[in-house]
């Protein structure tokens, strides 16, 4: 309004001193124009993005990049705008699923109670999930590296790897790699030609895996093959690859299951009446020394003896396994390995064995509370889905396809049921031609269907102009109110009992000197400081907070302190 009546005035003015130059009166009055002052809401429009700034999409990909193209932008929208003026820009940004990467450490084990430095199987790793990323959200992606032990995995040769075998040694072993090409099996029949020793046989393991799977140093694999003994049969031997080649190792792996449990209640009930209840019930061995229920070694053997005796009665003297079981410290379950090995008939600690354990490299996301793997797009899934090939190349059909997808899988989801899923997505790079790669999309169950969430979101950043620019301005400008004051009263009603009871009274600062009840600028500022410290305790270095408060000073009105955190953490004065 007031420049509204100047801009009058110096018309009415142009009357009386037509004398003065026009060029000078309309410089002073787009002087007077351009420097309006104003504070206002505005939300960037797609052409904003493609036409004004020149981008190629309508979003920034970095809020970096808002701060350094938007000032322009509101100099070309608002030219009358000057000095003290303020634009709360709303603008969309670039947001895509980022996966943190990090690799456990020796330190990490320990922080979750194990006392080796892997993981016994997945309730470990999110276990130490839940510690390390207390902070999580909906949606949240960790790539984890870390070490666990390796499960056994089955290997059966097919006729070709015979076939493979008798073109790979037959220079080594002319007859025997013959023989095993022509029947699909190994003769066994030492006195035979064409007898594969135990040693051969490791040898052809190594040819036909080498071929057929990538090895991870420390897995173990439990390969089977037919065999001729005078009669036809099938043998196995479990090797584990070293990172060069597949070594012959020993113990079968084997994880007590809910049955084994109840099998053990039943058999050691009488000698164990309390322990063997409690495992029964808990599906857990008690190692707590000072608990009634406390499982020791021997008692441990005695009760896996048990469980391999009737899962498998074949086995003789020497034969080695691998136990996974649950145990209970007294604070919690955790996973325990034993490898064990026959001898006349029961079973002792293999003293010679060591725990197989792997790197393994896998991405969890945060959803529903908790964490999980996300779900993994098979190669059925993407049939489902009317593709062509295992794969997606247009982020539209992900857009489109996965929420239904997703809807007859689940068909019982409730409401803010979160999903993440992994997919494969496949473009062409100019250099390197057709590229793979794994990407993550987020969905969420609302109004009866799965909807995606998008990677693009909105944010807003407050600019302000200090009469020559729009520089980026993070100030958060905040009215006091009751409770606040209630804050304040709290901490200090002992250090200023009269001021403070006068603010409570009245919800207001009394500022009138030489009043009982006067809050001066120190004590301002210090309310100001303990109120911020309850109401923004996360708030970043930088930061800057216009608190506006109610005052008395022989009549009500109001005062504002402008206040930023500095680097020792404190909220200063804002100069």
């Amino acid at each position: 309004m007031k420049n509204t009546f100047y801009i009058l005035m110096l018309f009415i003015g142009i009357v009386f001193t037509g004398c003065e130059p026009m060029e000078d009166i309309n410089e002073e009055i787009d002087e007077k124009i351009s420097n309006v002052e104003g504070s206002l809401n505005y939300t960037l429009t797609e052409e904003d993005y493609t036409d004004n700034l020149g981008l190629n999409f309508t979003s920034f990909d970095s809020e970096d990049d808002a701060r350094a193209l938007i000032p322009g932008l509101l100099s070309d929208i608002y030219p009358a705008l000057g000095m003290n003026s303020s634009v709360n820009a709303t603008f969309n940004i670039y947001d895509p699923i980022r996966v943190e990467e990090y690799t456990v450490t020796t330190e990490d084990y320990e922080a979750i109670g194990l006392t080796e430095d892997y993981f016994s199987g997945m309730g470990d790793v999110i276990d130490f999930l839940e510690v390390q990323f207390p902070q999580a959200e909906e949606g949240d992606y960790v790539e984890l590296t870390y070490t666990t032990l390796a499960d056994q995995e089955a290997y059966m040769f097919a006729d070709s790897d015979f076939e493979l075998i008798g073109e790979e040694l037959s220079e080594e072993y002319p007859e025997p790699a013959s023989s095993a090409a022509q029947y699909d099996n190994f003769e066994r029949r030492e006195s035979d030609d064409s007898y594969w020793s135990n040693e051969m046989i490791l040898e052809a393991i190594n040819v036909v895996l080498s071929e057929n799977i990538d090895g991870v140093e420390g897995q173990k694999y439990n390969v089977s093959y037919d065999v001729y003994t005078g009669e036809s049969g099938t043998q196995s031997m479990i090797v584990q690859f070293n990172g060069n080649s597949y070594v012959a190792v020993g113990g079968t792996s084997y994880e007590l299951n809910n049955d084994d449990y109840d099998l053990i209640g039943a058999e050691l009930g009488e000698a164990y009446p309390g322990p063997a209840g409690n495992a029964a019930q808990f599906n857990s061995f008690t190692i707590d020394e000072d608990s009634d229920n406390f499982w020791s070694m021997d008692m441990l053997l005695e009760a896996f003896t048990v469980v391999l005796m009737e899962n498998y009665p074949d086995a003789v003297n020497g034969d080695k396994f691998e136990l996974t079981y649950d145990v209970y410290d007294g604070s919690g379950v955790s996973t325990e390995v034993l490898a064990v090995i026959n001898q006349n008939g029961s079973y002792i600690v293999d003293e010679d064995a060591g725990v197989s354990t792997i790197e393994a490299t896998n991405v969890f996301a945060y959803t529903n509370g908790s964490w999980n793997m996300p779900l993994t797009l098979q190669a059925e899934d993407y049939t489902e889905m009317g593709q062509s090939f295992s794969n997606f190349d247009d982020e539209d059909d992900v857009i489109y396809k996965l929420p239904i997808f997703l809807g007859d899988l689940f068909p019982y989801a409730e409401e803010g049921d979160f999903r993440s899923v992994a997919y494969t997505y496949t473009y062409v790079d100019e250099d390197t031609g057709r590229q793979f790669e794994t990407r993550y999309a987020n969905f969420v169950f609302e109004d009866g269907e799965f909807n995606y969430i998008p990677s693009v979101r909105q944010q807003s950043l407050q600019f302000g102009n200090d009469g020559t620019e729009w520089l980026p301005d993070n100030t958060i400008r905040y009215s006091l109110s009751g409770s606040d004051y209630a804050i304040i009263a709290g901490e200090l009603a002992d250090t200023y009992p009269n001021p403070v009871s006068s603010m409570e009274q009245y919800n207001n600062f009394d500022r009138r000197e030489g009043n009982s009840a006067y809050w001066s600028d120190d004590m301002l500022l210090e309310a100001m400081q303990i109120l911020l410290n309850e109401i923004a305790p996360n708030a970043e270095v930088g930061q800057q907070y216009v608190l506006t408060f109610d005052i008395y000073n022989g009549t009500n009105t109001t005062e504002s302190l402008s206040l930023i955190k500095d680097e020792s953490g404190a909220w200063v004065i804002n100069e």
